[in-house]
């Protein structure tokens, strides 16, 4: 059977995430440290007139809930500046479910899937030497503008103090169909009601290597850990396809509902082999864009998920 372009690609995209994070046989490519949570999510009034999917209309959604560091490596210290991912399973009636992701970092390194391969490539070793290169990733840097201010952007949020203390970003667009026919696109934006605060990542290496998962298990013994989830709305000119091209501050807010994390997932080893969270597990009343990395993630994650169940 012939392999698709698209199939080559995702299969492209896991390979050089792979090789970046060295061998861990068994663990996700990115965002292989993680620990997994319970929880419940309930929308607001408000959120009915955005979408008529049923996690938005008002009853409380049970939820798996997953914070992570964005690197391949499954034992990487916390203290290492990098992106962190925080996913969302809303568990629907009738046993299905839907997915939201963010990233601690606002917008993404490549407009297009073929592009992020290319910044990818940019920083596997050099064949001839088998060590790295940097000056080839600094090329592609300086030579990409959006690539640049997602690294600036980075530095600027490098080491949370905590999962429960960041931001998280959805990284694409979706549309939003209410019940009355009604529809726009919208980011999704996870907003601790703890506030954010960073530490200094001189500071943070000095402290126990999963001092993130510590923190987070003591905070969870004192009470429920929220954020708000907030729907950033485009308008007519935005641009919908490039994860890269943020909206302007000034686009109006809806505030969705509340996510109450009240504790660790009880069968989180478990969780943590079989639950994928998918951009494109979604449900009616909200549709993807045309931004084609959503597609490009989910074809990915099954490549992902297939070799990761082999033990590779």
């Amino acid at each position: 059977m012939s392999t698709s372009p698209s199939e080559r690609l995702a299969q492209q995209l896991v390979d050089a995430q792979r090789t970046l994070a060295g061998p861990h046989p068994g663990s996700r490519p990115v965002h292989a440290k993680g620990i997994f949570c319970v929880g419940t999510f309930r929308a607001l009034a408000e959120a009915r007139r955005i979408s008529r999917a049923v996690h938005l209309q008002g009853a409380s959604i049970p939820t798996i809930i997953r914070f992570s560091n964005s690197s391949g490596d499954p034992e990487i210290h916390d203290g290492q500046p990098n992106a962190r991912g925080l996913a969302v399973k809303f568990q629907l009636p009738e046993g299905k479910h839907t997915d939201v992701l963010g990233l601690s970092i606002e917008g993404f390194p490549a407009r297009t899937p073929e592009e992020f391969l290319a910044f990818l490539q940019a920083q596997l070793p050099d064949p001839a030497t088998g060590k790295p290169a940097p000056e080839r990733a600094g090329q592609f840097i300086q030579s990409h503008p959006a690539t640049l201010a997602f690294i600036g952007r980075l530095k600027q949020k490098p080491v949370p103090a905590s999962y429960a203390q960041a931001g998280y970003h959805g990284q694409h667009a979706f549309r939003f169909s209410a019940a009355d026919g009604t529809s726009r696109f919208g980011r999704y934006h996870f907003i601790p009601e703890a506030g954010e605060a960073f530490v200094n990542p001189e500071e943070a290496t000095k402290r126990d290597r999963h001092f993130l998962t510590a923190e987070l298990t003591a905070r969870l013994t004192r009470g429920p850990v929220a954020f708000r989830l907030t729907l950033q709305l485009g308008v007519d000119g935005d641009p919908t396809s490039d994860p890269t091209a943020l909206w302007p501050p000034d686009r109006p807010v809806v505030e969705l509902g509340r996510l109450e994390i009240t504790g660790l997932s009880p069968t989180g080893a478990a969780d943590e082999r079989r639950f994928v969270f998918d951009p494109t597990n979604l449900t009616d009343g909200v549709e993807l864009s045309d931004d084609p990395f959503p597609q490009i993630r989910s074809a990915a994650y099954s490549v992902s998920f297939d070799r990761r169940s082999k033990g590779a």
